[in-house]
C-alpha cells in the first residue's frame, strides 16, 4: 500500500485518506451486519463477534495470500538470501488479496457460528449486502492508494476521475477499480431486494459471493497495477473467483442432491462451470499470447460468464424454492419449514 494523502489522528500520528475511508466502510458495514441479525435469525453478540473475527481474519488471510505468491521479492533480498518475515506485516510492502479476504470471512462465519451456536449460512446472510457495499467503497477509493489502474485513455473525455486515474507522469488510465465498485453495488442493491424473496438460510449469501465472483473477472482481466500470476498468465485473482464460484455451486447441488438430484445432472452442471472456467482462461492466454482482437475475445468472456452467473444462480434459486428435504437431511436439526416460517414472520413483523 503507497500512503499518498496522509489525515492526522486525533490522539497523534497520521495514516492514508485510503486507509481511513477503508476503516470508516468497514465500521459502518460491522454496524449494518449487526443491525440485520434479528432479520437473519441470529443474535447480536454472534453478528458482532463474526465481524471482529471477519475483519481480523480478513487482514491475515488477505495479507498471507498476497506473501504467499510475492514470497520470493518480499522475503528474499536481491542475492536470495532469506530476510525473514518480518515484510507480512509491514503493508507499505505490497497489498492485500482480496480472496484472501473472502476466505477470512468464510472462516470467520464457521468459527463463530460454531462458537455462538449460530448457523453459520445465516451469519453470512446478514453480511452478504454489507459486505458488497464494502467491498464496493474499497474498490471505490482503491485509486487513492495509487492503484485500480489499467491500459492509457486517448480520449480526453474520459480523462477524469472516476473514469480515469492520473499517473505522475501526467497521462490517465482506465480506472478499473470504479467498474469494480460500481459492479458490486448494484449488485449489493439488487441483493437488498433479493433478500426479501428468499426463504432457505444461505441463498442470499450464496447468490451474492456467485454474482460479485462473475462480476469482478472480467475487470480484473483489464487491471494493470500490482497483479498477481501463477503459470505466467494466470491471474490469482481470478483463480480464486472461479473456485469460489465452483464452490457456491457445489454448494447448490449438495443441497440438491438431499432433494433426489440426479448424478448426472450433478454431473453435468459441474462439467459446464468447468467448461466455462475454461473458456476464461482461454481467453486469458488469448489476450496474453495471440494477436486475436482484444473486443473478440472480451466478448467471448463476457458470454462465458453470464453463462455461468445464470448456471450458479439458477441452482440456488430452484434449492432455495424447490421442495425441502426432511428435517434428517438438513444441515440442523430443527425443522426445515417451521425455521423458513419464523424467519418471514419476523419479516412481516
Amino acid at each position: 500500500m503507497n500512503s499518498y494523502s496522509m489525515v492526522r489522528l486525533p490522539w497523534g500520528g497520521e495514516i492514508s485518506f485510503y486507509v481511513f475511508w477503508l476503516v470508516f466502510g468497514a465500521l459502518i458495514s460491522a454496524v449494518w451486519t449487526v443491525y440485520r441479525a434479528d432479520r437473519h435469525g441470529v443474535g447480536g453478540f454472534g453478528a458482532a463477534l463474526f465481524t471482529v473475527m471477519a475483519g481480523a481474519l480478513a487482514l491475515v488471510l488477505g495479507r498471507a495470500v498476497y506473501c504467499g505468491v510475492r514470497y520470493e521479492r518480499l522475503f528474499f533480498d536481491p542475492r536470495g538470501e532469506f530476510i525473514g518475515l518480518s515484510p507480512y506485516l509491514d503493508l507499505t510492502q505490497g497489498g492485500i488479496s482480496v480472496i484472501g479476504v473472502l476466505l477470512g470471512v468464510l472462516l470467520a462465519a464457521a468459527l463463530a457460528g460454531a462458537i455462538t451456536r449460530n448457523s453459520g449460512l445465516r451469519l453470512l446472510d446478514c453480511a452478504a449486502v454489507p459486505g458488497l457495499m464494502l467491498f464496493a467503497c474499497a474498490r471505490f477509493i482503491e485509486p487513492m492508494n495509487g492503484s485500480g489502474f489499467g491500459d492509457l485513455i486517448t480520449n480526453e473525455a474520459f480523462c477524469r476521475f472516476p473514469f480515469a486515474i492520473e499517473n505522475g507522469f501526467g497521462d490517465f488510465s482506465l480506472s478499473v477499480s470504479f467498474i469494480e465498485a460500481v459492479l458490486a453495488a448494484l449488485i449489493g442493491l439488487f441483493m437488498l431486494v433479493f433478500d426479501r424473496f428468499c426463504k432457505r438460510k444461505g441463498t442470499l449469501a450464496g447468490v451474492s459471493m456467485a454474482l460479485l465472483c462473475v462480476s469482478q473477472i472480467m475487470p480484473e482481466s483489464l487491471r494493470l497495477d500490482d497483479m498477481l500470476f501463477l503459470f505466467i498468465f494466470a491471474r490469482v485473482t481470478q483463480m480464486g473467483y472461479g473456485v469460489l464460484l465452483l464452490s457456491t455451486l457445489v454448494a447448490g447441488l449438495i443441497r440438491g442432491r438431499k432433494r433426489g438430484l440426479s448424478g448426472k445432472s450433478i454431473a453435468l452442471e459441474i462439467f459446464l462451470l468447468l467448461l466455462g472456467v475454461g473458456v476464461v482462461i482461454g481467453a486469458e492466454f488469448a489476450l496474453d499470447k495471440t494477436n486475436w482482437p482484444h473486443n473478440a475475445v472480451y466478448a467471448g468472456m463476457i458470454a462465458a460468464l453470464l453463462g455461468m452467473g445464470i448456471l450458479v444462480v439458477h441452482r440456488l434459486a430452484k434449492e432455495d424454492r424447490g421442495p425441502h428435504a426432511a428435517p434428517a437431511q438438513e444441515d440442523d436439526p430443527e425443522d426445515e419449514e417451521a425455521e423458513v416460517e419464523n424467519v418471514e414472520g419476523k419479516r412481516k413483523a
